[in-house]
């Protein structure tokens, strides 16, 4: 299976220019090549979810190379303080409609 993949991965990158997204049959998804270094291809997952339209929701996503970057980011993001700080953001921006924005007394 993985030897399939990674033919399959060779097959796609082969004529794609460095920085180049390539989408992926999983949604949000994609195949990035980078430039050579030291003589040695390089080539990133980028997750970048989509919105309604199927269009990536970020300019740039995260890019991933290891399984052990892809779990570090799990961590931080199912952290309870993460959700916390971004409904604050939320709030201070007026993106969470839900619940009008308290004046600051001064």
């Amino acid at each position: 299976m993985a030897e399939n993949l990674e033919k399959k991965i060779k097959e796609a990158l082969n004529d794609v220019k460095p920085w180049q997204r390539v989408p992926t049959s999983v949604v949000g998804v994609f195949l990035v090549k980078t430039p050579t270094v030291g003589g040695q291809e390089t080539i990133m997952v980028e997750i970048n979810p989509a919105d309604d339209q199927g269009r990536p929701i970020k300019r740039r996503g995260i890019y991933l190379r290891t399984n052990s970057e892809l779990e570090k980011f799990r961590e931080i993001m199912e952290k309870e303080k993460l959700k916390d700080l971004l409904g604050a953001i939320e709030n201070m921006a007026g993106l969470n409609k839900g619940k009008p924005i308290k004046p600051v007394e001064i």
